[in-house]
């Protein structure tokens, strides 16, 4: 009885997962059904694979890359604003599935010096809850560097070992969407459609050994 008695009260070595801020490789999170969430997102576990951090001129922010059960990926940017945070999830696409629903002279106008509107047209099923039906160019040529870890905590005036990029972004119609340009020092270009949301859309967080636990 006593040794039961001690083992209860042993204080828990287990992380606790309390904001999505602290997720790292290994955890799982579960999603709620949400109508501000894609359909794909709705109701789904997903495995953090991969931890990363942009550092921007006003500060950093913390992005997880997920992956569902049928390994389809997806990345959630952690953002805190007035003290506020919120979640920005997004889906990778290539370029010339892009330009298959938006026009590519208008596209083009990103890097010009004109601040274009895009507009969506006949978008592919499976990316509609992703899109909304028009954007408006709001950030050019943005400077930012991409850690390939999470940099909580750092001051990363002295490090080196950040990606430099440029960013263009759009905002849809409503708050809810985004499109986003990322274009590294290589030339490659990755493009993103943007979903926020707020905190709330996440049902459940768990860390890695339970997590492993929690699928058998």
């Amino acid at each position: 009885m006593l040794k039961k008695l001690l083992s209860r009260n042993k204080p828990s070595s287990e992380r606790q997962l309390d904001c999505p801020s602290q997720l790292l490789v290994g955890d799982m999170l579960s999603l709620k059904y949400r109508d501000s969430l894609p359909l794909a997102l709705r109701e789904q576990s997903l495995e953090v694979i991969k931890v990363g951090t942009y550092e921007f001129a006003s500060g950093s922010s913390k992005e997880v890359v997920l992956k569902d059960a049928h390994n389809q990926l997806y990345f959630m940017g952690i953002e805190r604003e007035d003290g506020k945070l919120s979640l920005c999830f997004a889906r990778k696409i290539a370029r010339q599935q892009l330009l298959t629903f938006i026009d590519e002279d208008s596209f083009a106008q990103l890097w010009s010096q004109n601040w274009p509107e895009l507009i969506v047209e006949n978008p592919p099923s499976e990316l509609t809850d992703w899109l909304s039906p028009r954007y408006q160019q709001s950030i050019k040529e943005q400077e930012a560097y991409y850690y390939d870890r999470d940099c909580q905590g750092e001051d990363l005036a002295a490090a080196e070992d950040g990606e430099e990029l440029r960013i263009h972004e759009c905002e849809g119609s409503d708050d809810h969407y985004g499109l986003g340009v990322e274009i590294y020092e290589d030339g490659t270009t990755e493009i993103f459609l943007q979903v926020y949301c707020a905190v709330d859309v996440i049902e459940q967080m768990w860390p890695r050994n339970s997590a492993d636990s929690h699928g058998d």
